[in-house]
């Protein structure tokens, strides 16, 4: 299946350990789906067949992120949760130490975690990566998420304007023992 309108950006962090599966998996996801893709590749030896740079300011990869189809990344969690701002939900190769792609495993255990909570795809093969490429969406809860982020915050600025001009009810008595600090 030949889709050559739709882009994958891909990024490693910038952790110093090469992770050359990361670009072997998405070499074969872009010619098995026929796809675009570019990816960020940090201490990664370039790869013939992936277009990308070792490295991106945060701006520009967010925007590459914002403009993609999909986003595939390592499991860092600032990666994560940079392509869920930018409206996707990530698809995710944890880094693996006994490749040599880190020093511990702690990637895997967490993206097992997200994984479990249905927040990330988490991909244990080049099969798997690409079906999750082919059928990848943005990710729809995001405005939702970003909805409940602004009710929250236009919450918090109406209890400041009402502590600052002294509007806020009262404690009762207990309520004020309970809560007073004690030295």
């Amino acid at each position: 299946m030949a889709d050559d309108q739709r882009l994958v950006v891909g990024s490693v962090g910038t952790d110093h350990h090469p992770f050359p599966r990361f670009l072997d998996w998405m070499a074969a996801a872009r010619h098995e789906l026929g796809v675009d893709v570019f990816v960020q590749r940090g201490a990664t030896p370039e790869h013939p067949d992936v277009p990308g740079v070792d490295y991106l300011p945060a701006g520009e990869l967010e925007a590459r992120m914002a403009a993609a189809d999909a986003v595939v990344c390592h499991g860092g969690p600032g990666t994560m949760s940079l392509a869920q701002r930018c409206g996707h939900r990530p698809i995710v190769i944890a880094r693996d130490p006994a490749l040599g792609e880190h020093v511990d495993d702690h990637q895997q255990r967490y993206t097992a975690q997200l994984q479990s909570e249905g927040l990330i795809d988490t991909p244990h093969s080049v099969a798997e990566l690409v079906e999750l490429i082919r059928t990848a969406r943005r990710h729809e809860s995001t405005d939702e998420h970003s909805a409940e982020i602004a009710r929250a915050a236009a919450r918090f600025g109406e209890l400041v304007d009402a502590l600052l001009a002294g509007t806020l009810p009262r404690r009762r008595w207990r309520e004020r023992m309970l809560f007073r600090r004690t030295p």
